[in-house]
């Protein structure tokens, strides 16, 4: 048998995982600058300047020639089915990898303040976002676990990256349990299917198109086969942290640093998103009698979401529920199953990953040596000192809740329309009303920026890291022109989904 292995497919993957290696052998190379290497505060072995461009370029490069290279080559299959390219992976994964890339140049200052060497951090954040590059083209289930530990294991340990601290050595561990179990979880149900394909077919296989295939030939499933596909739904649930599946989220978000949890927060979200829209179309959810499951899941996600956030001083918390709220809003579009509910979805993800790096960003701005920012006490009054890091912040909120004309509100129209049209008209009056909610509590950081009075002593700015300004720049412009030009990205997430529809 003949099997075509076209690597030119997997460039992009090979950029990242290049340039990770490059910087573990600049690194293992180079002696730190006070000679120690056993975790603690250190100032870092490798050039940090040069390790950061390095893997910048890598996370740029991979989007660039996924765009200009590889986009409009039509689906392309090699590896026996293994490996799947189009329209649709293509689009996550430039979004993913300038995520990636953006996340990267957050977390230089951050890095410099805790005098941390970039090339463990770089190199642990390629490999993740490698990791997400196979999940998205995987075409066989084993190739999406495979893709889903590489992305997995990684990101634990930048979870625990400051793994002399209590708080982040816990995000770290509470991550790796659940996230393991909800794996073995996502597994038992693979297995599962694959039993049923076996015996309905003939033919035991775990290539994805093939199972979908079945499924949709065949009659009323039994129990088991029920049961596995709920399984790998809620394998993949607890990615986009929908509740009830999310109870890791506000306390990894906490101890995590804050430009990984930047990373976490729009990467692994993405991807997530776009693994259960490929498996879960609206035939597959109604032969697993999911959607009625999947309903619930939306509208106690979007509730929970909102109403926790209201209750939160941490500025990291509130914006991990309001992650969890965001989360359910992308499943609109996938109960919804339509063309319309699918680049919904993408176009979301894109406005979605915009405010929130600029989030996320804001606050290792506002961050200096020794001292994080992270609750709200730490923003009062800063807003006169910091004018452009407040503006971006504004702008950032009110994204996420939705204020025309900015990327925000058309995504949420896009999704609620979706369900409307779909009959669902109950899941989006409550995706509605939780969507106003959420002015409440992102309202606050803008208020406590602007209004409040200073209660710490005042400090005077310091110089600004031209990543970290380059990165809240183009967030803050992606926010802006998306919302003014939405037809476009839109129509382009149109063409994108019909590689949903084969």
């Amino acid at each position: 048998m003949n099997i075509d292995l076209n690597f030119s497919l997997m460039i992009p993957e090979f950029i990242l995982i290049g340039a990770a290696l490059v910087i573990l052998l600049l690194d293992a190379f180079q002696t730190p600058q006070d000679g120690r290497r056993d975790g603690t505060p250190a100032a870092g072995g490798a050039d940090n300047t040069t390790v950061s461009a390095i893997a910048a370029l890598g996370c740029f490069g991979a989007a660039a020639w996924t765009s200009f290279m590889l986009w409009g080559g039509g689906a392309q299959v090699s590896f026996g089915g293994l490996f799947v390219l189009d329209s649709f992976n293509m689009f996550v994964k430039v979004l993913v990898c300038a995520s990636a890339g953006l996340a990267l140049l957050l977390a230089d200052p951050w890095l410099k303040n805790h005098r941390l060497s970039a090339a463990g951090h770089h190199s642990l954040l390629l490999m993740a976002t490698s990791g997400m590059l196979y999940m998205l083209s995987a075409g066989d289930f084993v190739m999406l676990f495979m893709g889903l530990e590489v992305m997995s294991i990684p990101i634990y340990c930048l979870a625990a990256f400051l793994r002399w601290e209590d708080r982040s050595v816990e995000a770290g561990v509470k991550y790796l349990v659940l996230g393991s179990f909800a794996t073995a979880v996502m597994l038992f149900g693979m297995a599962l299917v694959y039993g049923w394909v076996g015996l309905e077919t003939g033919v035991a296989t775990m290539n994805i198109d093939a199972v979908l295939a079945a499924v949709r030939g065949a009659g009323p499933l039994p129990g088991y086969a029920v049961i596995g596909g709920f399984m790998i739904l809620v394998g993949l649930l607890f990615k986009v942290s929908a509740a009830p599946f999310h109870m890791w989220t506000p306390d990894v978000y906490e101890g995590a640093p804050t430009a990984v949890t930047a990373y976490m927060s729009v990467a692994v979200k993405a991807v997530g998103a776009a693994v259960i829209l490929r498996f879960f179309g609206a035939d597959i959810l109604a032969a697993f009698h999911l959607e009625g499951v999947l309903w619930g899941v939306i509208a106690l996600t979007v509730v929970l979401g909102n109403v926790m956030a209201l209750a939160q001083d941490n500025v990291k918390r509130m914006l991990a529920y309001s992650s969890v709220a965001h989360g359910g809003y992308m499943l609109m579009g996938v109960l919804a199953g339509t063309p319309s509910g699918q680049a919904g979805v993408l176009f979301y993800a894109v406005a979605y990953t915009a405010a929130n790096v600029a989030a996320f960003g804001v606050l290792v701005y506002l961050s200096r040596r020794g001292h994080d920012v992270e609750t709200f006490d730490d923003l009062r009054g800063l807003g006169r000192l910091y004018p452009f890091a407040a503006a971006v912040t504004t702008l950032s909120m009110l994204s996420l809740m939705g204020i025309p004309p900015l990327a925000g509100f058309f995504g949420k129209f896009q999704l609620f329309a979706a369900t409307i049209a779909q009959g669902h008209v109950l899941l989006a009056v409550i995706g509605i009303l939780t969507s106003a909610l959420s002015v409440a509590y992102y309202l606050r950081p803008v208020i406590t920026l602007y209004m409040a009075d200073r209660v710490a002593p005042t400090r005077a700015p310091e110089a600004a890291n031209l990543g970290l300004m380059a990165s809240l720049g183009v967030s803050a412009a992606a926010i802006v022109i998306i919302g003014l030009l939405p037809e476009s990205y839109l129509q382009l997430a149109a063409e994108s989904v019909r590689a949903l529809a084969g």
